[in-house]
């Protein structure tokens, strides 16, 4: 690794231990596994063992790139782009994130759950770190445990985002368009006792987000943000006030419409984005009646992402 000056004047840019490279400063040559770098006094050659993914970026357009010292070694990475058409949607996927499970309404009156165990991963970790802080003193020990746990937990969770982004996707592909919460705000309306707003303050919806955004665009599948509030508290079928019935079931006291409360939070995120695309509600996307008003989730899948 050179030790470069902090300033740019067109050359790599190094701060600790990473060297940001502008895509003039390094060509990437993925079929003979080298990358040329050009260095303040001559051009470097570099050899590096691609992952099994790149194969699928041979085309894809090489934009900028870093290389980072790490104690398993010297890694390169690199920002590929390339154009993609994002079709008109024909309808949208509504989806409503929670810590442990990710509910989605379906254009054509269904609903499914996704359990995710993301609340249990995130916890068992929290309680490994705080044995190790308690058991180990300050030290290179603690420090070594304390990052090997961490970057355990980060592994196992993005495993679990890209399996859950994958089915969320191939549910919305038919359909052409996803509904998020706009969630950017809701760290500071946070209001719950210390141990709930800590936990909360660990969930990483917006890195989910950022990967159900990144994949649904991939497949020309358009993304849209619609306004949170209110999404599990207003009846979907006549914009009443919803009251507890039940665990985690709502009713609304105006038209005796009963649903769970993240199936009525993924229906209307799912109605606000065809308000906001203009879309009137077609009949097929009414709600699916079991017993009334009645409205239950209609698959359950569960990702098992057990933790060590």
């Amino acid at each position: 690794m050179v030790s470069l000056s902090s300033r740019a004047n067109g050359k790599p840019v190094f701060k600790k231990e990473v060297i940001m490279l502008d895509d003039h400063l390094f060509k990437l040559d993925l079929e003979n596994r080298i990358i040329k770098l050009s260095t303040p006094n001559r051009r470097t050659v570099l050899e590096f063992y691609p992952a099994k993914h790149h194969e699928k970026f041979r085309d894809w357009r090489v934009g900028q790139a870093w290389l980072v010292r790490t104690p398993k070694g010297v890694f390169i990475n690199v920002v590929f782009s390339k154009e993609v058409e994002i079709r008109e949607p024909e309808a949208f996927v509504g989806v409503d994130l929670n810590e442990n499970n990710v509910t989605l309404s379906l254009p054509n009156g269904e609903f499914v759950q996704i359990i995710t165990h993301e609340r249990e991963i995130r916890a068992g970790y929290f309680l490994k770190r705080r044995k190790i802080q308690k058991k180990i003193r300050a030290g290179k020990r603690r420090r070594e445990l304390l990052e090997k746990y961490g970057e355990r937990e980060r592994n196992r969770l993005n495993d679990l985002y890209h399996k859950l982004t994958n089915k969320i996707v191939e549910l919305a592909e038919k359909y052409g368009g996803i509904a998020l919460e706009d969630l950017t705000e809701i760290r500071d309306s946070i209001r719950y006792s210390a141990e709930v707003n800590g936990r909360l303050h660990r969930w990483s919806f917006r890195k989910l987000q950022s990967i159900i955004e990144y994949k649904a665009k991939l497949k020309g599948i358009r993304v849209v943000f619609v306004n949170p509030a209110y999404t599990s508290s207003l009846c979907p079928v006549c914009g009443g006030k919803l009251s507890p019935n039940g665990d985690r079931v709502l009713k609304c006291s105006n038209c005796g419409f009963e649903a769970d409360r993240d199936v009525i939070g993924s229906w209307n995120v799912r109605l606000r984005a065809l308000k906001m695309w203009g879309v009137s509600v077609l009949p097929e996307s009414q709600p699916m009646k079991t017993g009334g008003w009645k409205v239950s989730r209609n698959d359950i899948y569960e990702l098992y992402a057990n933790y060590g």
